[in-house]
């Protein structure tokens, strides 16, 4: 799924989960989500994370927090060459975020920082992962 398209859903998806979706799909919306705002929070000075968003947004939505979200990390970590804990990288997990970090990057390219930070960080505000300063 696009990310563009993921953030036209993020708030249907977030605010009224009317029919059960595959777990993965869940799982891959998660990751998506928890890819957009680690890149939100570290490219936009005017967001920043609220506490236990993401864990209960992953709940909200049905994911596996616990799993994904220290394989999400770890992996945008491990890609941006920072240190991660290998035991909690997920290959699936690495190739999505990876991709995922590629659209976000083209994205940020094609909109520069304050559109892609409009666009995203409204997002993330929208689903109540983030807020502005």
């Amino acid at each position: 799924m696009k990310l563009h398209a993921l953030c036209a859903s993020a708030v249907t998806l977030m605010l009224a989960l009317s029919a059960p979706a595959k777990a993965g799909n869940v799982n891959r919306e998660f990751i998506a989500l928890a890819t957009i705002s680690y890149v939100v929070v570290q490219k936009c000075s005017d967001y920043e994370f609220v506490d236990n968003a993401a864990r209960r947004g992953a709940d909200k939505m049905g994911a596996d927090f616990d799993t994904y979200a220290p394989a999400a990390m770890n992996a945008i970590f491990a890609i941006m060459d920072m240190e991660y804990n290998r035991e909690k990288l997920i290959p699936e997990v690495t190739q999505k975020v990876r991709s995922d970090l590629g659209e976000l990057a083209d994205d940020l390219k094609k909109r520069g920082l304050a559109g892609f930070c409009k666009r995203y960080g409204t997002v993330m505000v929208s689903i109540d992962w983030m807020k502005r300063k």
